[in-house]
């Protein structure tokens, strides 16, 4: 009771003081108000304790509180967020939090409601009550916004606030989820930016509602840092997004430089926001609002320029650019009021996200070209004619969507062309994603200012293009050719060749419309047949040619000559990374290395892609030091683009004591370096006769080892795919054995199978393959249920065929796996099939079990024709032999039999199969003469598991064009010098 009274003794005396040092009483505040809510704030008046300030910086506050209803009155007091509070230059740590409620009377109840958050009291006053109510707020230097709620309304207005954010981050974070999917399944950037910009507001908005004020990374700036933060990632994504969509470099040249600068400048505002950099937090929520009108501005102005994406994805910028605005209006207080202000933000947040995702879904402003279907665009032949003017013109006149508009866009697509369409009026050049692909633009059609088309143009041939623009603009209807240089993003200069027709009425042209394609190749050839040089552009080596002069002119000295290989490991890799500039670099810095350091001790050469020769007329050392001195100077990195680049080699050395000829000589050096490579690369390896003998000299170790290599998972997989020369699209894959040595490396199937035949391992290797097979096609149709389904092609022997547990094993797979019917195709050889009766029957069975049959290696065996007729197969797969030597060329040689052998099997309702497929003249001449489907190395090399899947996803269309065709690491360089 004492205890009671010095309480209210104390309080008493506090109020008494109070009033006493208040110039005027504040407005009471009625609890038995019928308002859901009474902001209390104009009823505040602060007080300063006579102690002096509060330790943790804390104001005191009163107010007077009423309850004039005959039952008691509760409210549950919360702080408000006052206008302005996030425009503080020194960032608060927290929100406003109401730290301590005190009463004058002992009668009135004061109680923490954990329940509605951290810094929630409950306050409950008798009926007929007036008191005077002190309360200490955190974060609060001038009276603060605090609210008194009636704890129905809060819980409904609580419950309703969950849910309406829930519903807007649903919202945005199911349209980044979409854009993620589809940056998977396309590779492009416009999704990827997209999601990242959709992924940055989601974030924000979330941490506007106080969701992340407890963790870590909110520490230093605070809440209001950490909004900061995630808004000006978002806007450097948006930003991004816009270029990528539609490039700035199309209306400044040089604007790739600065946008870099720009986006990097932003984030790192936003970073010094997060750490809680005074001023920065006002800073970079004024510059997310300037921002976000800039990109609806720029998107606004390009769409009226033409850019049918930027008509687009405008109404989408717009809506951020009003929430942007809105947010930036209700942090100045201009409507303090509304509490529901924030989450309407959001609402308006959420649906500019889900708009975004249509646009960029819709694929509107996404240019699908990665760069193997802009390589492999479609088939073409050889002999037939370039696309005309005429063509060009008549795609201007129906409608963007018409089905003559589509047709002739994709014929053109698939002549390797794109158009050009130069406006005189608006002074703008529009290239179709066909031509913009050709000069190594990523995003699309673009739409370029004249004066900075010009700039791409090469000095010298601008001039030249100009004069032809200004001569022919006089004369409506008259087609004309010009050739000339534009500077690919790369840096490199290639040639092209325009074929255009000036369209207007009058006397003068209001456009000029024509298609551009990419003559480099025959403009190269023409320079080098011009000079007959055997000097490689590039490196200024010696060529092929060259070499070959070079080792003929040995004569007798070639018992004392040393020749090596030098073929760079994973160049492929190195080619992907720092692209066309990059890699020749790497090429031009190996040649200069060779050059500097063997002088006039030897000569070198460029005879590949990325394979160099170095003849030594005269060994000075042992033919190892040789082989590593070569090895050591491509350990030393590469600099390019402020980074360094090791592209390490292999080398293969020979000497000419051991070899009959020159020939010989580079057919030793050629097996030293598949022996460097098997060792893993980065090596020399010396040739020696013992290189000269298989493996299957000790047949009893081998089997040894592919026993433990079935024990130890050795084996593997490949794949190589099977295109439908039809429309260019992958049809299926063929399994391929390979086995993973662990001191050979990886060894193909020709140096094991032959045994495994003759011991009776293929059973368990063809099980192996069957199983692994049979899952991965499985997976390749759920992923992607195409029409037709991809079918798989396994290799069958004669044994397997005798196997009685390979039916039944045949029989589990069809009935468990879920395979589409008919789409598992076994692969048996001629010489397996005429082996006998019972052979012939056990292909029956496997028929009508539901599995395709294929006849391997056509006409390099018997080709007993009648078995064509005879026996259930679907498939006949023409031997690789036929093409060896370009069979398309060959008249009334090979040429003449596959020819018959495509028309016997299809009179027979077979499908054809070409396989050995090495350049696109094959692909195009097998088109022709109505082959079905082709495979090697042209479309792609075997390949692992897992890389089909996205290489389905990223290369559904298998285009054939020369001029881009990439061969494989192991079929490039050296490995063709012997042939």
């Amino acid at each position: 009771m004492n205890r009671l009274s010095f309480f209210a003794a104390f309080v008493a005396v506090f109020f008494a003081a109070a009033i006493a040092a208040a110039a005027s009483v504040p407005p009471s505040v009625n609890f038995a108000n019928t308002q859901a809510v009474v902001d209390m704030q104009g009823a505040l008046k602060s007080y300063h304790a006579p102690s002096g300030p509060e330790a943790d910086g804390s104001q005191w506050y009163m107010t007077a509180i009423v309850n004039d209803s005959v039952r008691p009155a509760t409210r549950i007091l919360l702080a408000g967020e006052p206008p302005q509070t996030a425009l503080k230059f020194f960032p608060l740590a927290t929100r406003p939090e109401i730290e301590q409620v005190a009463s004058s009377d002992s009668g009135v109840v004061v109680e923490q409601a954990r329940a509605y958050g951290h810094r929630a009291y409950r306050v409950t006053v008798p009926p007929a009550t007036s008191v005077s109510l002190a309360m200490r707020v955190q974060h609060a230097t001038a009276p603060p916004s605090l609210l008194a709620w009636t704890e129905p309304a809060l819980i409904e207005h609580n419950r309703q606030i969950a849910i309406f954010i829930a519903a807007v981050a649903g919202l945005i974070g199911a349209s980044a989820a979409i854009m993620l999917g589809l940056w998977a399944m396309t590779s492009h950037a416009a999704p990827r930016w997209a999601a990242f910009t959709l992924i940055a507001l989601l974030l924000a908005r979330l941490s506007t509602t106080g969701m992340f004020d407890a963790a870590w990374i909110g520490a230093f700036g605070g809440p209001y840092g950490l909004t900061a933060f995630f808004s000006g990632l978002a806007l450097a994504a948006g930003i991004k997004l816009a270029d990528v969509v539609t490039p700035i470099s199309g209306l400044w040249l040089s604007a790739d430089r600065w946008l870099r600068w720009l986006l990097l400048g932003i984030v790192a505002l936003s970073l010094l926001a997060l750490v809680g950099i005074p001023g920065m937090t006002i800073f970079v929520d004024c510059l997310v609002v300037v921002g976000a009108a800039g990109i609806a501005t720029y998107l606004v102005h390009r769409g009226r320029l033409g850019a049918q994406a930027a008509r687009v994805l405008a109404p989408t910028a717009a809506v951020f650019a009003l929430v942007a605005a809105a947010a930036a209006y209700v942090t100045l207080g201009g409507i303090s009021d509304n509490i529901m202000a924030p989450a309407a933000i959001g609402g308006f947040a959420a649906a500019g996200a889900v708009l975004l995702a249509l646009a960029i879904a819709a694929g509107e402003g996404i240019a699908v070209t990665p760069p193997f279907k802009a390589r492999m665009a479609g088939i073409a032949s050889q002999t037939e004619a370039r696309a005309s003017v005429s063509s060009a013109k008549s795609i201007a006149q129906p409608a963007d969507n018409s089905p003559i508009a589509r047709a002739a866009l994709q014929a053109i697509g698939a002549s390797h062309q794109g158009v050009f369409d130069f406006d005189f009026r608006s002074a703008l050049v529009r290239l179709s994603p066909e031509a913009a692909a050709l000069i190594g633009m990523k995003s699309g059609a673009q739409d370029i200012a004249q004066d900075n088309w010009i700039a791409r143009i090469h000095p010298d041939d601008r001039e030249i293009y100009k004069q032809a623009l200004a001569d022919y603009r006089t004369h409506p209807g008259l087609a004309f050719r010009i050739e000339f240089r534009v500077r690919s993003e790369s840096g490199r200069y290639p040639w092209f060749e325009l074929r255009a027709t000036m369209i207007g009425e009058g006397a003068t042209a209001s456009r000029c419309l024509g298609l551009m394609a990419d003559v480099t190749s025959r403009k190269e050839s023409e320079a080098a047949v011009a000079d007959r040089s055997t000097r490689d552009p590039l490196t200024g080596l010696g060529n092929r040619v060259a070499l070959m002069e070079a080792l003929e002119q040995l004569g007798d000295r070639l018992e004392n000559a040393v020749f090596a290989v030098l073929d760079i490991d994973r160049f492929k890799a190195i080619h992907a990374s720092l692209g066309d500039a990059g890699a020749d670099a790497v090429l031009a810095g190996i040649a200069q290395r060779l050059t500097k350091r063997f002088g006039a001790l030897a000569e070198a050469f460029r005879v590949g892609g990325d394979a160099f020769a170095v003849l030594f007329p005269r060994s000075e050392g042992g033919d190892e030091a040789i082989g590593s001195e070569l090895a050591d100077i491509c350990t030393q990195p590469f600099p390019s683009a402020g980074r360094n680049v090791f592209a390490r080699a292999s080398v293969g050395v020979a000497g000419g004591g051991g070899a009959r000829d020159p020939l010989d000589l580079v057919k030793n050096a050629e097996l030293a370096l598949v022996q460097a490579k098997r060792h893993g690369g980065g090596c020399a390896r010396v040739y020696s006769t013992d290189l000269e003998t298989t493996d299957a000299a000790d047949p009893v170790a081998l089997e040894t080892e592919l026993r433990r290599a079935l024990a130890e998972q050795q084996l593997d997989i490949f794949y190589q795919p099977i295109v439908r020369l039809a429309d260019g699209t992958v049809a299926g894959f063929e399994a391929l054995l390979r086995w993973h040595h662990p001191s050979r490396g990886l060894v193909q199937p020709n140096e094991f199978i032959a045994h495994s035949e003759q011991t009776g391992l293929i059973v368990a290797l063809g099980k192996f393959a069957l199983d692994r097979a049979v899952r991965d096609l499985a997976q390749w149709q759920r992923y992607f249920p195409l029409s037709p389904p991809l079918f798989g092609s396994v290799n069958l022997s004669r044994r397997q065929l005798r196997d009685p547990d390979f039916k039944r094993q045949l029989r589990r797979l069809l009935t468990e796996s879920g395979i589409a019917p008919g789409t598992l195709r076994l692969e048996v050889t001629e010489s397996a099939v005429a082996a006998d009766g019972e052979t012939q029957q056990a292909l029956h069975e496997i028929a009508e079990l539901g599995a395709a049959l294929a006849i391997d290696d056509f006409g390099a065996g018997l080709s007993n024709l009648s078995q064509l007729k005879d026996l259930p197969f679907d498939v006949v797969k023409i031997d690789k032999s036929f093409l060896d030597g370009n069979a398309s060329s060959q008249a009334g040689g090979n040429s003449a039999v596959v020819s018959s052998i495509v028309s016997l099997a299809h009179e027979l309702q077979r499908t054809v199969v070409a396989e050995g497929v090495e350049t696109q003249t094959d692909a195009a001449w097998l088109k022709e003469i109505g082959c079905d489907f082709a495979q090697g190395f042209y479309f792609s090399e075997p390949m692992p598991a897992a890389d089909v899947l996205k290489f389905i996803a990223r290369y559904g269309r298998i285009p054939l064009s020369n001029s881009s065709a990439v061969p494989s690491e192991d079929a490039s360089g050296a490995a063709g010098l012997s042939g």
